[in-house]
């Protein structure tokens, strides 16, 4: 009778568990996190030990952007599962996103241990290297993925903007061109390239990929300001003022100065 009991009891947590960790995986990916994280939390109370669920519940703290908490389940369900690499690969992104790049590299750097051929934590870590100053690290972390996967074009993105930062101008042109070619964040690569032409003093060049960005959907304050120096530079003013006016709807000091300055107009 007393084996009889112990098994019905083990039934029942079995069952209970079961069906909260179905409903907070079905409402996670409802994008209900918060709601989630309740059935998360049933599971928890009768298993504390279940390192899933407390990766789960760091996800879903994660997604509310509340990263200490989700640090705080990650820490748990590493504790308790050492190799758990996407419990490490979620407390990365965690550390990432609340700006603590450091603490991000160690974690990225440990899914890697497991998973050496994990494509997030490459990316995540070079990301990380890079949002610190650590170029030449984040390069090598860049090429490494490509590498792996020449089609992951937000590292092309990235590291053709690292290539800029250090001007090494050709292998910038040449991931942005790759981008372009396989039209993957055109507005973003345009106006990169355009910046990089800009540089190089080849206006004419510059001025086609500043407007191709903007034709894509990118209009701001540097755009504006950047073509119409572009214009300027190459006598061509009154698109250059046009393009000072323009860059009046995002800053208007800015605007009344370089409006002056080519296109003597003392007021907006």
């Amino acid at each position: 009778m007393k084996n009889l009991f112990i098994i019905s009891i083990v039934i029942f947590i079995f069952t209970a568990c079961t069906n909260h960790k179905e409903l907070g995986s079905q409402l996670f990916e409802k994008g209900e996190y918060e709601l989630a994280i309740t059935h998360f939390e049933e599971v928890l109370e009768l298993d504390p030990r279940n390192e899933m669920m407390l990766y789960n519940a760091g996800r879903c703290y994660e997604e509310l952007g509340q990263y200490e908490k989700a640090i705080k389940k990650y820490d748990k369900s590493i504790y308790y599962k050492r190799d758990l690499t996407i419990a490490y690969l979620g407390r990365g992104r965690s550390y990432f996103k609340s700006e603590n790049y450091k603490s991000a590299v160690i974690d990225f750097g440990n899914t890697l241990y497991y998973d050496d051929q994990n494509e997030d934590a490459l990316y995540y870590g070079a990301l990380s290297f890079m949002k610190d100053s650590i170029y030449g690290k984040a390069q090598k972390a860049f090429t490494e993925l490509l590498e792996m996967n020449p089609d992951h074009y937000k590292a092309r993105y990235n590291r053709g903007i690292l290539y800029a930062i250090q001007a090494n101008t050709l292998f910038a042109l040449s991931d942005f061109n790759n981008l372009i070619r396989n039209k993957k964040l055109l507005k973003n690569a345009y106006y990169n390239r355009g910046i990089i032409y800009q540089h190089m003093n080849n206006f004419n060049w510059a001025i086609h990929d500043y407007s191709k960005a903007i034709e894509l959907g990118l209009e701001n304050e540097n755009i504006y300001l950047k073509r119409g120096k572009c214009y300027s530079n190459i006598q061509q003013n009154r698109n250059a003022c046009k393009d000072y006016q323009e860059l009046a709807k995002y800053n208007e000091e800015k605007a009344r100065e370089y409006l002056i300055k080519y296109c003597n107009v003392a007021n907006l």
